[in-house]
């Protein structure tokens, strides 16, 4: 007697999810396994391998000042982004008065400290955008997470921080001396408040798995990258710390953004429909390379080759880093910027203004939940 037998397949929850923002490969090496760059770097400083004047202007000329490219590439060199973005565009532009006029008012001081709190703050906030692209891409936006992973973050990379200008001399005299008395006190509050929500928030991943909820490994391995590295580069002590920790914990995040950049910018030079690269012969081809011109101007240009992106960053690197690194090399021999002269003060406040467009920009052209162009270009649907 034969006996049907009938399968019923049940869908399983997963007990992981791995989905990346542009694949396994890409993601792996370039935004979360670059995180060595940074530990090569701080292991050839420490150990007297790489001095310090090379190593920052070869990284601010070659490395960092492109990655500020990156950005005006898909924004002032977009024709499309200059005219649906015009306001915002023109009015970045008086970021290059900032510093002049506070200069100008005796507040030198204040400035530089305030532009270097905003460039760490612009460091934080990329790694917080990265875990929410992955948050999107693997479904983990539950309320109590965005709030955990939020304040996880926020707190864990501004102990380390706080605690590196308590203990290092020469960055506590960049702080005003009104906030100085107050700085080791915040250090031991953010530590006791890092340490309450890392607990939190492991408990909160032990749920996850024991509800069954899918774990965001993605979002685990970039945490696992970013954070420690954050704590061992401010807290190991170093000479002229303040200038090496720049290029030291900046590299990783450079390599993160050409990255993204690189691969937004595909939109550039290919089909509206994302699957046709617009980089073969033919007629057809050369028409559609002419639509594309017409649409996005210079950037179409700049993307075509990645050539083209790298020579034309490492130009801009030369014009915006050339003098900037000129003019802290005379401040490292001399004293800080405070001790220079008005001339070089305004100079180096002046050249402060192309990364503070670059960290108010940012903080606009990456928002895909408002900005559709974003999210398809970045493939988040």
């Amino acid at each position: 007697m034969a006996t049907s037998v009938h399968v019923i397949d049940r869908v399983q929850p997963r007990a992981i999810s791995v989905r990346w923002i542009i694949s396994t490969r890409d993601d792996l090496i370039w935004l979360i396994g670059s995180v060595a760059s940074s530990y090569l770097l701080l292991i050839l400083y420490v150990k007297g391998v790489l001095p310090l004047v090379p190593m920052v202007a070869l990284w601010a000329i070659l490395i960092d000042a492109p990655h500020v490219f990156g950005t005006f590439s898909r924004t002032y060199f977009d024709r499309t982004e200059r005219q649906n973005r015009s306001r915002l565009l023109l009015g970045s532009l008086l970021f290059f008065a900032v510093g002049p006029i506070m200069v100008f008012a005796g507040a030198g001081l204040i400035f530089f400290f305030l532009a270097a709190l905003w460039a760490y703050y612009h460091l934080v906030k990329q790694h917080y955008g990265f875990m929410v692209l992955y948050k999107k891409k693997n479904n983990d936006l539950a309320p109590v997470d965005n709030a955990l992973d939020r304040l996880l973050l926020l707190f864990a990379f501004n102990y380390p921080f706080v605690a590196f200008i308590a203990r290092d001399p020469e960055a506590m005299s960049r702080v005003p001396s009104t906030l100085q008395s107050g700085v080791n006190g915040l250090a031991t509050i953010l530590l006791v408040a890092t340490v309450v929500l890392f607990v939190a928030w492991l408990g909160r991943q032990i749920q996850r798995a024991l509800n069954g909820e899918p774990l965001d490994v993605p979002k685990y391995l970039l945490l696992a990258a970013a954070i420690p590295m954050h704590w061992i580069v401010l807290l190991t002590p170093m000479p002229h710390k303040p200038i090496a920790i720049v290029a030291i914990l900046t590299i990783y995040h450079n390599l993160q953004y050409h990255r993204l950049i690189w691969f937004h910018n595909k939109k550039y030079v290919r089909t509206g429909s994302g699957s046709d690269r617009v980089t073969d012969g033919g007629e057809d081809n050369l028409g559609k390379t002419d639509e594309l011109r017409t649409k996005y101007g210079a950037a179409e240009l700049i993307s075509r080759r990645l050539l083209y992106y790298v020579a034309f960053g490492i130009l801009f690197g030369l014009i915006y880093q050339g003098p900037r690194q000129i003019l802290g090399y005379l401040n490292l021999k001399n004293g800080t910027a405070t001790d220079q002269s008005l001339a070089i003060q305004l100079a180096i406040s002046f050249l402060w203004g192309y990364a503070f467009i670059h960290y108010y920009l940012d903080s606009k052209i990456w928002r895909v939940r408002r900005d559709p162009s974003v999210g398809k270009a970045l493939n988040m649907t």
